[in-house]
Parts: structure tokens; sequence; C-alpha cells
């Protein structure tokens, strides 16, 4: 978003999630798939729910099957860098919504294995899309597996991501990514209770409209749970966790045929900064672990436009409510 009036939108979001009755805020973004429910779209703050607090041990389920559903309200739809969601003379932001579905099941000794569906709907889709009929402006596919490798603290996703954009004809209407990531378990690395910088790192390669463009990722977050922190005694701030995070994008040849402008090449495509204020009410509430976590999120994120020529600076931000068990 460039107007002063989307900018203040965004902070009148945030407000409201901080005064909101349930008194919350939630996170946005978090590393690729796998998680991808919880990050699908991670650059569209598709971001989702970061896995709640309060879920149910793995281990008292009678099977070892988690499911999670997160629905987002955000000023703007940005992906890598791009902003589907503006067109000229929009004026006034028109909200995205944004709704994740996410089942995966842990074999144990054959890793983890699971399917996302994420839906994008644009509320001036017909302005954005001459002749559009509906507000339905993406739907995703996502299948991953991932497994430890307990040796480097280290997990191996990797998974096959098909977008599907219904105001499309023809070829133009899907295209196709395989992606891979290693996320590291610096927990292990340092010696601490939780992970420090939870890094990642994550390869895309488009196998349909935009071959052979790439993407390749590198992010570090931390979560700050204010109960930790000295004010476990505190009512409300006890159950909220902060977390800061950064995100950089590396194009090779991606960009310029996402946005049908410029020459091929590989360059840095942007920064990304990030802040979530997440609340925890499944334990606000008291509610007992066979209920699943339920989590409410505030977010706002900056993009840095590294790739000037091709994509613009975007500040955008929202709220997303999750649930997992």
């Amino acid at each position: 978003m460039r107007t002063g009036t989307s900018a203040l939108m965004v902070v009148v979001l945030v407000l409201g999630a901080w005064l909101s009755p349930v008194g919350a805020e939630e996170m946005a973004e978090g590393p690729p798939p796998g998680t991808w429910l919880a990050t699908l779209q991670q650059e569209a703050a598709s971001v989702a729910v970061p896995n709640a607090p309060n879920a149910p041990d793995e281990s008292q389920k009678p099977i070892p099957l988690s499911v999670s559903v997160d629905y987002t309200l955000v000023t703007d739809y940005i992906f890598r860098g791009i902003n589907f969601s503006e067109y000229p003379g929009e004026g006034r932001e028109k909200l995205n919504h944004q709704m994740g579905i996410g089942v995966s099941y842990d074999t144990g000794k054959l890793g983890t294995f699971g399917v996302t569906l994420w839906l994008e709907w644009y509320a001036d889709q017909e302005r954005l899309t001459p002749g559009s009929n509906d507000h339905l402006q993406e739907v995703d596919y996502v299948g991953y597996w991932s497994y430890p490798i307990e040796a480097i603290a280290t997990t191996f996703e990797t998974g096959w991501i098909a977008y599907d954009f219904p105001q499309l004809s023809g070829d133009e209407g899907c295209t196709n990514e395989w992606y891979v990531m290693l996320s590291l378990d610096d927990a292990k690395l340092f010696g601490t209770e939780g992970n420090v910088f939870s890094p990642f790192v994550a390869f895309y390669l488009d196998l349909d409209d935009f071959h052979p463009g790439c993407w390749l990722e590198f992010g570090v977050s931390h979560d700050f749970a204010l109960a930790e922190l000295g004010l476990a005694g505190c009512p409300f701030l006890k159950h909220v966790t902060v977390t800061p995070s950064f995100v950089l994008g590396y194009d090779h040849r991606y960009l310029n045929k996402a946005t049908g402008m410029g020459r091929e090449s590989s360059k840095l495509g942007n920064l990304r900064y990030g802040l979530a204020v997440s609340y925890d009410l499944a334990a606000a509430l008291n509610l007992p672990p066979q209920v699943g976590g339920i989590s409410v999120t505030g977010f706002l994120t900056f993009s840095d436009a590294v790739r000037d020529e091709l994509i613009d600076d975007e500040l955008f931000g929202g709220m997303s409510v999750g649930w997992s068990w």
C-alpha cells in the first residue's frame, strides 16, 4: 500500500486487534510450507497461525493426525514483492480475505505427509479483473513431505504447489512449483529451551508459466513470550507473544516473467520485515487441550523492493484467527 490513508488503515487494524474483546493480536508470517498453512503465501500475509501453545500433546491423540484452519483479513495481497490486489486509482484499500485449511499425518519413522488448501478473496475483484463475476482471486493446493534429520537438528521438507487463478483462462489460469526447504532447530545449537533465530532456507522452482523462474528465500524470526519476560503474573500479557521476523528473497528470472517487465536476470528481489503480536486465546479461556489451540494475531509487514524497477515498496498488515489440533 502506498497512500497515507492506507498506512493509517493498517495501524487501525493492528490497534483494533489489541483492543478487541478477546484482547488479542496475532502473528503473521513464518517459514514456508509444511508449515505451509502456517505460512502459505508467507509473503502475502497468508501467514497464518503459529502452533498454539495449548494444542493437545501429540502422544495423547488417538491418531497422529494434525488439523489447522485460519482466516486472515489483510490490507493487500503481497506475494514475492508483487501487489496482486491494487489497481490504478484504487484509493481506499479494499480488504483481502484469506483462508487456509491443512491436514498432516505423522508416520513416525517415515516423516510427516500433509496437504493444504489456501483461498484468496479480494473485495474489489471486479475492478481488478474487468468482467469478473465473483471475488475469488486464487486457490492454491499443496502436498508436502517433511522429515527431521536429528543428527544435524534440521527438518527437510519438499512438496508441490499448484496455483489456480479462477479469473484467468487457458494456460495462464494455473501454474505449478516444486519446492524444498531446510529448517534448523537452533535450540539444540545454542542449548536453549526454545529456538533463537529459527532460520530456514527455501527454494522454489516454477515448472509451468514462469519456468525456469526460481525464487530463493532465507529467513529468521524469534518468539518473545511475554510470560517468559517477567510478565507471567499479568492476566492479559502472559498470553501474548511478540514475533519480529526478517526474510530475504532472491529472484532468478522470476519477477520479470511474473510482472511482464524487464529482462531475465538473477538479483536480490526484496527484503521483508515483519512484526506480529499473537494472543493465545485457548490458554486465556483455560480451554482443555483436547479442544486444540486457538490464537488471534495482529501483524504489520514491510516489503522493501530491492528490484524497484519491477516491484514497489509495500506496507501491509491485518489480523488472523486460527485453530489447530
